[in-house]
């Protein structure tokens, strides 16, 4: 039951990301103000269209919760590799935004974008459990011996 929850919870998350944004924005914006900071708005050529720390806090809550998800379907196996499928990858993308943003290509901001916008999405959920099922198959294959290796004894 609490797979499914889950499960329906991240897909509702990326179908009404909006309204994930628009809470989050509210929550970043009631902390500010409790601290007394003045709460502004993206900066134009900013590398979000929501704040950074109101992105930032989106896609963690997501990667999160998608590896807590995978973490379940596959019993505890894999967990250490998928959570560092996911940080290389949020690693490149946020390396793509930054060096695009500085360098001033239009081009490696968009990718880091697309890579984001992948590890928000169903589909890295797909591709880490067949990558981890191609992993563990590959694992189990056991090759027979070779009868060289059997001539190799010692002194009898």
């Amino acid at each position: 039951m609490l797979l499914v929850s889950l499960a329906l919870f991240l897909f509702c998350l990326g179908q009404f990301q909006e309204l994930a944004f628009a809470g989050l924005t509210t929550g970043w914006q009631a902390v500010q103000h409790a601290f007394g900071v003045s709460a502004a708005g993206p900066a134009s050529g900013s590398l979000s269209t929501h704040g950074l720390v109101v992105g930032l806090a989106y896609r963690l809550l997501y990667v999160l919760l998608s590896i807590l998800l995978l973490h379940l379907v596959l019993r505890g196996q894999g967990t250490r590799f998928v959570a560092l499928g996911y940080a290389g990858g949020l690693g490149l993308s946020v390396g793509l935004l930054l060096l695009g943003q500085r360098a001033g290509l239009p081009l490696a901001t968009e990718q880091g974008h697309r890579l984001l916008d992948l590890l928000s999405s169903p589909l890295a959920w797909v591709l880490f459990y067949g990558l981890l099922r191609l992993r563990r198959s590959a694992a189990t294959v056991r090759y027979p011996k070779s009868g060289a290796a059997s001539n190799l004894r010692g002194p009898v």
